[in-house]
């Protein structure tokens, strides 16, 4: 059994799981249907869904489990993480359009090229293996290639690009994209790390990847027009969003963010149809942007 099957038929599980709890003939029933007119044989035996069970709450996090009251099997949310869902998302894509090529101009993916992923894997060993790893590295800003040795602590995605999260030579916290990585070689040896900060609270501080750390946490208050809030509502800016006003004219909302350049460029994306409350000096800074944006002497 090949592992695009295997991947498929949890999908299936998976969807079936999210409509509510369900019994052993329900989940025959709908891969029996599922694999008529497929190439996909998904039906399976009680053994091979314990594996398949275990397999989806290591790959997506979601944790789906036999009550034996109710003889059922169920997703457990409290138990559930949501930390893997845009995997889930990925691969819901993959098998909604696996067949895209027979919809010639009838589906129309966004032209981009994630640079760099070949990279992935080596880098996530090298956290693992707690391994150094030796780059040549292209700064966009000085034109030039530097080699680096750097100890990588972190993956990270931001704008559908790869960051890898890396002690530096003197023990400083840098990020490199890895779209700008030429080439990297894996140092056999195990290296010793600083003590490595709370990540999650760290991302967690600011939108997109700068994080200074001479700036501290403040609340950022914008609001929006009603139709863009309804976007805002749908596809939260932050984690730490919060709604303050919703009353069908705007939509007023909270961050609690470092103010950083990626967030002053989320703000001008909006155009006319969001303004800063507060605090005052990001008003002045995108006031700024905005003023320098109309006088740019670009040609």
């Amino acid at each position: 059994m090949s592992k695009l099957t295997s991947l498929y038929r949890q999908l299936e599980i998976i969807k079936l799981a999210k409509k509510g709890p369900f019994e052993w003939d329900e989940l025959e029933l709908h891969l029996d249907r599922k694999s008529v007119g497929s190439d996909l044989n998904l039906i399976i035996s009680k053994r091979t869904l314990n594996r398949d069970l275990k397999e989806i709450e290591k790959l997506f996090g979601l944790v789906i489990q036999f009550d034996f009251k109710s003889a059922k099997y169920e997703l457990k949310n409290e138990e559930s993480s949501e930390d893997h869902m845009e995997l889930l998302e990925s691969f819901e894509t993959i098998q909604a359009f696996g067949r895209a090529n027979i919809l010639s101009g009838k589906v129309f993916f966004e032209k981009r090229l994630a640079r760099g992923t070949e990279y992935l894997k080596p880098i996530l060993d090298a956290i693992e293996n707690q391994e150094a790893i030796q780059i040549d590295y292209e700064k966009y800003w000085l034109w030039e290639i530097e080699n680096r040795r750097i100890r990588p602590i972190a993956l990270k995605e931001y704008q559908h690009r790869w960051y890898v999260m890396a002690w530096n030579e003197t023990n400083q916290l840098r990020f490199y994209g890895l779209d700008r990585i030429k080439s990297l070689a894996i140092l056999p040896w195990k290296t010793k790390l600083p003590k490595p900060p709370d990540l999650e609270s760290r991302f967690l501080e600011t939108i997109g990847i700068i994080n200074d750390p001479e700036e501290s946490v403040e609340t950022v208050i914008l609001t929006f027009t009603e139709f863009k809030g309804r976007y805002i509502k749908s596809m939260p800016l932050h984690p730490t969003q919060e709604i303050l006003i919703n009353d069908g004219n705007v939509l007023q909302i909270s961050l609690r963010v470092k103010i950083n350049y990626e967030l002053i460029a989320l703000i001008l994306s909006h155009g006319d149809e969001v303004k800063v409350e507060e605090p005052q000096r990001l008003k002045e800074m995108v006031k700024e942007k905005a003023k320098n944006i109309l006088e740019s002497k670009i040609k």
